[in-house]
Parts: structure tokens; C-alpha cells; sequence
């Protein structure tokens, strides 16, 4: 009965840890109703966001109320911001994969215009003199973590990359849930070897000794060892060599290479944006010095096309500078969650085996730690080193970020707005440093 229970109990754990926030979010509907009556009785309801240039006091005490249903909402505040209507984007990615997923974007997507054609200058520059004449936020909901909260304005600033922005998220939630896959998959191997140990090797199982052709006990020195020893040590060996093999199967031959492809292809995709943004930088710092070069002679028309150009080249630059801060809060998200799951669900697995035993003592009067110590010192020492080669794997399991390189990219540095500004602006001012001259010579 204890077996049974423990083992199921694997199972369960192994499934819910693997269903990730689906769990919580049932749990939150559930408890809703009770949530909110509770929220109404001691004054406290979910904070709405302040209005533009506010601050609320008052948020504090209902944003800490909130913040503990977060881990149940079905989307994150990035998300939210975004919306829906991401079907072009959804026919560009492939995801492969069963347990672990690769996540590729085709080729061929990119929203942006191939060329940057006056009718697109004209679109940007509405939208760059929206954000460039638009207030910064100071309002924020303190319900969400603060990276979320980031992501979630530079998505409101830039409504035209939310395609962009919606495949950079959801390459970040694909590495995470790899590497939460991992770590569950790892947890539940080493509670499975443990647990068969702790019921089944009691040395009878398996006749391993005689399988060997092993005769009476077995002299290591001073230690003497009997039959039932051996058959206890070798099922320990077989069964903690067979964790190790199968946690090194599952590493090598399914988890690195689809994380090293999605590290991949999310530099490739990156690379691939920014360039286009910075054909039609180009495009635009070259229009904007050749304004004056025109055979155009309205001088308003002259103006507006000069700071239709200038417009594009700041609003174009913005967006590159703030799709880069995108990329690094992503990175950001994907290294601190994947350090909670490395962290919280080996613990999770420990609590609950460590529930378990409490349990099973009260009940059935089967004790583990008891049990532990029967098996012997050598399967101690063969389960620890198991536990070492399952640590050295988990830490290994972002090494595949290495793949994403700023410098294969073309970023906001490569612009070097500085020096094309001045260039534009050096642009006009020997225009008119001509035309004075040549009208006062005249």
C-alpha cells in the first residue's frame, strides 16, 4: 500500500508539475468567488490602473492582496497589452517536438515593407510624432513583476512590432517551459530510483549474487558482505546507473539540441528584424540629406519633407533601441525563471516526498529514513553521486544561450544616430551657407 501511494503520488506531482500554471489557474476560478466576498469584507479589490500622470496611494495595499492570485491569471500583462490577432505570426512559426519543443520562425516573415516608399515614410512619421511628443508613463500596476510591467509599456509604445514582440515572448516561454520540463522530468527520475529503492531492494528480488555465479559471501577487506548485501548494492548500482543514462539520453539526444535551435533561431529572427529596420534607416537618413537637393522649390513643402525625414530617422532609431531593451528583458525572464524551476521544483519534490514519509509513518508505519538506512552505505554513495550528475546537468541547462550574439545583429550602436544626425544637420547648414553666399555676392 505504502509503495502504491508513494508511486502514484510520483505520478501526480510529475503531471501537475508539468501542467505548469493550468493548476492554479482552475484553482483561481474555484476560489474567485470566496476571493472576492473576502476582498469586499475587508475593503480590498484589484487596483485599476491610475490615470495618465497619477500615482495612487492606495494601490500598495490592494496590489500585495493581488499579487498572490497572479501565479492564476491566464495571460501576462505583455500579453495583455498585445492582444490577440497574432494568425499571421502563428502561420510562420513551426514548433516541433513532443516533451521538449523547437520553436522556429520562417524566413519569409517579417511585417515590415521591403522598401521604405513615401506612403510608409508618411505612416512612421505619424507614429514617430505621436511617440516623440508623447508623455513618458509613471503609472504602472503593481500587481506584476517588473519586467512584465516593462514588456507590457514598450508593447504600448510600439503597436506596430507587436508581431515582433508576440514571437520574442513566445520563443522566451517555449526555452522556459524546456527548461521546466527538464527539471521535472530529472526530479521525477531520482524520486523514482529512490522510491523503488526504499520498497523493492530488500535483496530478494533479484538474484543478482547467483546471476553471477557468486557463491557464499563476499570479503572487501574487513567488510564482509553477504548475499543479500550484493543483490541490495547491485540493484542499487543498476537502478542509479540507469537514472544517470537515462537523464544523460534525455540531456543529450532531446533537450540541447532543441533549446541550442531555439536560442538559434530567436538570434536569427532578431538579426533578421533589425536589418530591415536598418535598410529603412539608411533609407530615410539618405532621404532626409537630400531634401535640399531636389529640383523642389516650395519652401513648405521643402520643411515638411525635411522633418517628415528627420521624424522617420528618429522614430526608426527609437524602435530598434527599444526592440533591443525587448530582447534583453526576455533574456532577463528566461534566466531568472529558469533559476526558480532549478530551485523550487527539486524543493517541491522534496516537500512532498518529505509529506509523504510523515504520512506513511502515521499510517502504515513505513518510515524511508529507516528504510534509507538498511540499504547501505553504498547505496548512499551510488544515489549521492546521482544527485551530483543531476545537479551538473540541471546547471547546464541554459549553457545554450551562448548562441545569442549582440554582435551578429545590426543594433542600435551600429546606427551611430549621433553621427548621421550632425550629418543631416551639417547637410542643411552648407545649403544655406551657399545660398548666402552666392545671394550676397550677388
Amino acid at each position: 500500500m505504502s509503495g502504491i501511494i508513494l508511486l502514484a503520488s510520483i505520478g501526480v506531482l510529475f503531471l501537475l508539475a508539468l501542467a505548469r500554471q493550468i493548476p492554479l489557474q482552475i484553482l483561481g476560478r474555484l476560489l474567485s468567488p470566496v476571493s472576492r466576498a473576502t476582498g469586499k469584507l475587508f475593503g480590498l479589490k484589484a487596483a485599476p490602473r491610475a490615470g495618465p500622470g497619477t500615482i495612487r496611494p492606495a494601490h500598495m495595499g490592494p496590489s500585495a492582496w493581488a499579487a498572490l492570485s497572479r501565479a492564476a491569471r491566464d495571460n501576462t500583462e505583455t500579453e495583455t497589452v498585445m492582444g490577440d490577432g497574432f494568425e499571421h505570426e502563428k502561420s510562420h512559426m513551426n514548433r516541433s517536438g513532443l516533451l521538449f519543443h523547437w520553436l522556429a520562425v520562417k524566413v519569409g516573415y517579417i511585417r515590415i515593407p521591403g522598401e521604405l516608399t513615401p506612403d510608409v515614410a508618411e505612416e512612421y512619421f505619424k507614429q514617430g510624432h505621436e511617440f516623440l511628443n508623447g508623455r513618458v508613463k509613471i503609472s504602472s500596476n503593481p500587481q506584476n513583476l517588473y519586467e512584465d510591467e516593462e514588456g507590457a509599456l514598450i508593447a504600448s509604445y510600439f503597436p506596430i512590432d507587436h508581431g515582433a514582440l508576440y514571437l520574442l515572448n513566445t520563443m522566451r516561454s517555449t526555452i522556459n517551459s524546456n527548461v521546466r520540463k527538464l527539471t521535472v522530468v530529472f526530479s521525477t527520475i531520482i524520486a523514482f530510483v529512490l522510491v523503488i529503492n526504499l520498497l523493492y531492494n530488500d535483496g530478494s528480488l533479484i538474484d543478482l549474487h547467483g546471476m553471477l555465479g557468486l557463491t557464499g559471501a563476499l570479503a572487501l577487506g574487513p567488510l564482509q558482505m553477504a548475499p543479500s548485501d550484493i543483490n541490495q548494492a547491485l540493484f542499487g548500482a543498476l537502478s542509479t546507473l540507469g537514472g544517470a543514462f537515462l537523464m544523460w539520453i534525455i540531456y543529450f539526444v532531446e533537450y540541447v539540441p532543441y533549446q541550442r535551435n531555439n536560442f538559434r533561431e530567436l538570434s536569427n529572427f532578431i538579426t533578421r528584424y533589425l536589418a530591415r529596420l536598418n535598410d529603412h534607416f539608411r533609407t530615410a537618413a539618405g532621404q532626409a540629406k537630400s531634401v535640399t537637393v531636389g529640383q523642389e522649390t516650395d519652401a513648405n513643402k521643402v520643411s515638411q519633407a525635411a522633418r517628415q525625414w528627420h521624424t522617420n530617422v528618429l522614430w526608426i532609431a527609437m524602435r530598434i533601441f527599444f526592440l533591443e531593451s525587448f530582447v534583453r528583458n526576455i533574456m532577463f525572464q528566461m534566466l531568472r525563471n529558469s533559476g526558480y524551476y532549478l530551485v523550487f521544483v527539486p524543493v517541491l519534490f522534496l516537500a512532498v516526498m518529505a509529506g509523504l514519509n510523515i504520512a506513511l509513518v502515521e499510517l502504515t508505519g513505513f518510515d524511508a529514513g529507516a528504510r534509507l538506512t538498511d540499504l547501505g552505505l553504498v547505496f548512499v554513495l551510488l544515489f549521492v553521486s546521482l544527485l551530483v550528475i543531476y545537479a551538473v546537468f540541471l546547471r547546464r541547462s541554459m549553457m545554450s544561450i551562448d548562441e545569442i550574439n549582440q554582435d551578429e545583429w545590426i543594433g542600435f550602436d551600429s546606427l551611430l544616430l549621433e553621427n548621421v544626425l550632425g550629418e543631416i544637420v551639417g547637410k542643411y547648414a552648407e545649403d544655406v551657407g551657399y545660398w548666402k553666399n552666392r545671394m550676397g555676392r550677388g
